[in-house]
């Protein structure tokens, strides 16, 4: 009895090896379906955006901000070749490095564009405003000989950063800390800083006034695709009163207005008109977490998996999206196993979305398909953009405490679903200041912690925002997801496996 209970131990650490691997596989397989190569070949309005460099008679520019924009600036540049008169890209510290010998992420030997690494941990510093007083210049320069084209992804906050004065870089990014530290959203941590930006809200489009085109080449990475706030919108005019309105709720809200520089209330306080600029142009937005969705679920087909996705705009605490996620696979779990009804499913699925609200689920739909897929392993993608609230002083980011969380969740249900595996991971390859993108979550990852650690509780690591080392310590970090900087930026993926009973 007991040696057929050890070999049941073994084939359940085999099983969850091989589905930590499987999840793995998938995600990379998304996250290589949204590098900018990729997205500029499969562009849904390809003709448009091989209009856009069609002015064979005028001098192109080209300069961009985020963590995709060096291999977006390799993609435009071989499609302009000689007509590429100047440029300039602000990218993050490294990525040179990180991709040196890879040709889609190699501008050429004698490339017009001026690279410049700046911004590390995804913080602006005097680099970064450097560069953006350069891509601003360039900007300015225009003529009515001048096509302007603009790289924007991801990161392209930090990467682009010029306080309107009297308003100071030290200033501006101490409230942008105390906002991310507080659990501020992409959304609004992005008002504030249009709001404080002389460069942002549209205003980088206001200095090309000049120019003959300006084209803007956009990867978003914030839930829903908001063109005006993706890297705060720079290209995109949005309504200076509206920005200063929503940025001043937003610090109040967060408790942070009274304690503000006298400079930052005199700029949220000015009231003078703004007109947005009519360079004529277009928008083209190149890819989302919907392309890496796609790819992910015909990849899990062909591997025989049932895929669903949740949602693709999954947002709030990374304590309540944890508890969604494990009561969800609990959900699924005991319907597998019999435990529940059909329509005790359907009941308690609508109990639970009526607390978890997603804007794009399609309830009964969801939920027909997951009756569906009883006898089937079930992959269920999930994808967005969550917060931590910074409580402690330990090293992480949300992915990581989302899958450590998800663990402790699982492993503290009466009737654990072993069958189960999660991971969250960012799709840029960075999550918090770390070198991970994300981690793996189960039942197993907490036991295999208590097995290694007896008198400690890993969950307490979490809430000292130390999920880094909780991962770190578990065999040397095999359930961390590690890719390195990928080139992209389409927010975080959410890979949820519950397999069939047997």
């Amino acid at each position: 009895m007991l040696q057929a209970f050890q070999n049941g131990l073994r084939k359940m650490s085999t099983d969850r090896m091989a589905a930590t691997t499987k999840l793995n596989e998938l995600f990379r397989r998304g996250v290589e379906a949204v590098t900018p190569k990729s997205l500029f070949q499969n562009c849904s309005s390809m003709k448009e955006l091989e209009q856009s460099f069609a002015h064979d008679n005028k001098r192109y520019h080209v300069v961009g901000f985020g963590k995709a924009v060096l291999g977006m600036a390799v993609q435009i540049e071989k499609r302009l070749g000689p007509r590429l008169h100047s440029g300039c890209i602000s990218i993050p510290v490294g990525t040179t490095d990180r991709f040196d010998g890879n040709p889609d992420f190699r501008l050429s030997p004698s490339s017009v564009i001026e690279v410049i690494e700046c911004a590390p941990n995804n913080l602006p510093d005097e680099r970064a405003l450097n560069a953006a007083k350069k891509i601003q210049s360039v900007a300015r320069s225009m003529t009515e000989r001048d096509v302007l084209c603009v790289l924007v992804s991801g990161g392209g906050s930090a990467l682009l950063c010029v306080p309107k004065e009297p308003i100071t870089l030290a200033e501006k990014l101490a409230i942008i800390k105390s906002l991310a530290a507080s659990g501020a959203t992409i959304d609004e941590l992005n008002y504030v800083r249009i709001a404080m930006s002389d460069v942002k809200g549209g205003k980088l489009a206001a200095a090309a006034k000049d120019a003959f085109r300006l084209y803007s080449y956009i990867i978003s990475d914030i839930v829903g695709d908001p063109l005006a706030l993706i890297a705060s919108g720079p290209t995109i005019f949005d309504g200076k009163a509206v920005v200063k309105e929503q940025a001043t709720k937003i610090l109040v809200n967060y408790g942070l207005w009274n304690s503000l520089p006298v400079s930052v209330v005199n700029v949220l306080q000015e009231t003078v008109p703004e007109e947005a600029p009519s360079i004529p142009g277009s928008v083209f937005l190149l890819g989302n977490n919907s392309v890496a969705l796609d790819c992910i679920k015909q990849q899990a087909k062909c591997q025989g998996l049932r895929c669903i996705v949740l949602s693709k705009m999954v947002q709030g605490n990374v304590r309540t999206v944890s508890r969604m996620y494990v009561e969800l696979a609990d959900l699924v779990n005991q319907f597998k196993s019999n435990s529940i009804s059909e329509s005790k499913l359907k009941d308690k699925m609508s109990s639970m979305f009526q607390t978890y609200k997603f804007p794009d689920l399609q309830q009964e739909k969801f939920v027909a398909m997951v009756i569906e897929s009883k006898a089937e392993n079930l992959l269920i993608i999930g994808a967005g953009e969550t917060t931590v609230c910074v409580e402690g002083d330990g090293l992480g980011g949300r992915n990581q405490e989302l899958a450590l969380r998800f663990s402790y969740g699982i492993r503290r249900l009466r009737n654990i679903p072993d069958g189960v595996t999660f991971l969250s991971a960012g799709t840029d390859g960075i999550d918090g200041p770390t070198d991970v993108a994300g981690a793996i979550g189960g039942a197993f990852v907490a036991r295999q912690y208590e097995a290694s650690h007896p008198t400690k509780d890993g969950l307490s690591l979490a809430e000292r925002n130390d999920s880094y080392h909780f991962y770190e310590s578990l065999a040397g970090g095999k359930y961390f997801v590690k890719t390195g900087h990928t080139g992209t930026n389409v927010m975080d993926v959410h890979l949820l496996l519950i397999e069939k009973r047997t």
